[in-house]
């Protein structure tokens, strides 16, 4: 598992890489922050896509879901930053024919700050590695990844450097 502990290095530097770029919002212009994240998304993308598939050791891993009212306020405070670029458009599942969605990347930049956080802070206890994996690439696929895949696709298309 020696790979994997080293994956698992690379996942938690991006991931906490992230969450910093997020908390530094206050303190930058849209434009640098916008960038900023960016850039960590893509990397953070990069990194959860080398997940290996593993089975957990226990059941049940799941941690405490995040606060709304701190999801509220993340998402306020971001919303404020991003101001009009915040709202975008897209297709909830791309491999089907569907009607556009309104967005919002201070929405998405919220879900997968808290989904790190959470997903972090269960490292902290007595959790497997297997199990540690396992939330972590199911987070990512089946939750936080569509958020970051979004996100970037909106940033892309306004062309922010």
């Amino acid at each position: 598992m020696s790979d994997d502990s080293e994956l698992m290095q690379r996942f938690r530097a991006a991931a906490n890489k992230f969450i910093e770029a997020v908390d530094s919002a206050p303190h930058l212009e849209t434009e640098t922050f916008l960038a900023n994240v960016t850039h960590r998304m893509a990397e953070l993308y990069s990194v959860a896509l080398s997940l290996p598939p593993v089975e957990p050791e226990t059941t049940g891993t799941d941690g405490a879901p995040f606060q709304t009212d701190e999801w509220n306020e993340l998402r306020r405070l971001l919303k404020e930053k991003i101001g009009p670029l915040d709202a975008y458009w897209e297709i909830f599942d791309s491999t089907e024919k569907q009607e556009p969605v309104q967005g919002s990347l201070a929405g998405d930049i919220s879900e997968i700050y808290f989904d790190l956080k959470r997903s972090l802070e269960s490292e902290e206890t007595d959790v497997p590695k297997s199990d540690l994996l396992f939330d972590w690439r199911f987070d990512f696929r089946s939750h936080w990844g569509r958020h970051l895949l979004g996100a970037l696709t909106a940033i892309h298309h306004r062309q922010i450097e």
